[in-house]
This record gives C-alpha cells, structure tokens and sequence, in this order.
C-alpha cells in the first residue's frame, strides 16, 4: 500500500510540474447540447529576434542552421504552438483511439513542433528524411529556470530508413519533450491529457475546442517559454519555465465562449 501511494505521489508531481492537475477519471458519454470554445493567443509588444540554431550534422542535406520555433509570432501578434486545454474535466465526448498523433522528421525539424494527446494512445514517429534520426522521448520530472533538469526517458531508438514509422503507446501524462541524438537541434513538445479538450493554436494564435459540456470550467493555455537562460552541452539554447495561464469560462448548451491570452 505504500509503494502504490508513493508512485501516485509521484505521477501526481510529474503532472503538477507540466500545469496539469493530477489525473482524474474521465468518462466517454454523449455530449447534448454541447458548445465550443474559440479564442486566441497573442504577444503584447514587439517579439524578440532570435539567432539561427546550429545544425550539427548532415549539413548537406539538413542545411547550416535552423530558426528557432521557441516563440513564432504572426502578422497580427499571434501566437503559434501554445497550448490551449481544459482542467479537470471528468467526463465528455469521445476519445479518438484509432489515429495516432504524429510526429514528423522532415527535413532535421520535428513537425510540429507542439502537440497534444491522450494518454493511453498511439505516438507515431516518422522518418521522412534520407539520414538516420534517433527520437528521444522523455517525461519531464522538474522545470526550473534553467529549463527541464532530468526526466523519465520514455523511449529511444534510431530510424535509420526513409519513411520509418515508430508506433508506441503513451501511458504518462504530462509534459514531454522530444528530441534526437543524431541532430541535438532538434526539439518538439508535447502535453498529455487524460480527456480529449485541447488544442494547439495555429499560424493566427487560433484555437478551437468543440463539443464542450455546458458547464463552469478552468481554461488553460501553455507555452514553452522563449526566454533564453542559456545552452546545454549540445549546445541547444536553454528556457525558462513554461508559462501557464488559467481563466474561468463558461460553456452555455450549444453556445460559443470566447477567451484571450495574452503574452509578454
């Protein structure tokens, strides 16, 4: 009994660090009269310039350098790759288990470079690139302002064949980070859940979460964080602490809730 309270214990802080509240049971029921939620998300003020990150290996095919995806801001101000999602939800529609999230290797760049899923199904890894890509998935165990120290690896392995795919299930929930040990510029994010209610913003900020009990609910938006600490050992750039912000919003039978969040 006390080892299951201490491995509770312990998923319960991976998820805390990530913004995520420990897991809740959720349940797949038919969603009446269910609403949506829009919103965007935008920086206040002019973006920081970034330097191009060095590109380590196969610089013939992956080029010398690639733009840093910490903190892409449109026309407008929009944000892309942050990470719109519901806390504590127990129970709504339907969790798609028969399509995995995706994860590209195009071109030396994971795409995307941010990603949400369930917990419990499918990651597929591809291999698009001529070169031999080596994914690392690891859950995060601490952030501090010095970035991600530690983690749970999850799983590492090569793929040295175009168009490889790797399948595998993913049964934490929280915060992971990939990246590959042939290519150290190479990073992607992703946020686990236990319920399908989130989204990752696009080109313009936008977000849409559709098919939403009517109800009172916590909204929260994630982002990585742009702001440079300094570089680890491989020479990636180091961030901050991932920002998490959370507003109230309701949700009226086949209504639209409208949020902003705003980024500085």
């Amino acid at each position: 009994m006390k080892r299951l309270f201490g491995t509770t214990l312990a998923i319960s802080a991976l998820a805390l660090v990530a913004g995520i509240t420990a897991a809740y049971a959720y349940d797949e029921v038919e969603v009446k009269d269910g609403g949506k939620i829009i919103g965007q998300v935008k920086f206040v003020g002019n973006p920081p310039k970034f330097d191009p990150i060095k590109v380590n290996k196969n610089q013939d095919y992956c080029g010398n350098e690639v733009q840093v995806e910490a903190l892409i801001v449109g026309k407008e101000g929009g944000v892309k790759f942050a990470v719109a999602y519901l806390e504590n939800i127990d129970k709504g529609k339907a969790i798609v288990r028969n399509k995995p999230a995706d994860v590209n290797q195009k071109k030396c760049i994971f795409a995307p470079h941010v990603f949400t899923m369930v917990k419990g199904t499918d990651l597929a890894t591809t291999n698009s690139d001529p070169v031999l890509h080596n994914a690392n998935m690891e859950m995060k165990k601490e952030v501090t302002d010095g970035d991600e120290t530690g983690g749970i690896q999850m799983f590492n392995f090569g793929q040295p064949k175009q168009n490889q795919v790797y399948i595998k299930k993913v049964r934490k929930l929280g915060q992971v980070k990939l990246t590959c040990d042939s290519h150290t510029h190479m990073r992607s994010y992703g946020m686990v859940f236990d319920h399908p209610y989130s989204a990752v913003t696009d080109e313009s900020g936008s977000f849409e979460i559709d098919n939403v009990p009517p109800g009172k609910y916590t909204l929260k938006m994630w982002h990585e964080n742009w702001k440079t600490t300094g570089n680890d050992e491989d020479g990636r750039p180091l961030y901050g602490k991932p920002v998490v912000v959370a507003k109230e919003v309701v949700v009226t039978a086949n209504g639209t809730a409208q949020v902003s969040f705003d980024l500085k």
